[in-house]
């Protein structure tokens, strides 16, 4: 299973995930995530999802993300989840 299948199929039960991937600075950071769109942008797609280490919404681009876990851990959507 790809790192997107496993978000989109822990999105989609409302699970959060601890994803890895690479900033648009070069950085790497792993953070644990709630879900909740991939839009279409020019440079590919955006992942969107609540960051609980940043308390806030943030996006990164899916060919960034080199890892992902589950972490069996619900939550409750803050915003439609369109996974």
């Amino acid at each position: 299973m790809t790192p997107l299948e496993l978000i989109t199929r822990e999105g989609r039960a409302h699970r959060t995930v601890v994803i890895r991937g690479y900033e648009l600075d070069g950085s790497s950071e792993t953070r644990e995530i709630e879900p909740y769109s991939l839009r279409l942008k020019r440079r590919g797609w955006l992942l969107y999802f609540w960051c609980l280490k940043h308390h806030g919404l943030r996006c990164l681009y899916v060919q960034n993300i080199v890892g992902a876990q589950p972490t069996g851990r619900s939550f409750t959507p803050r915003r439609p989840v369109e996974l």
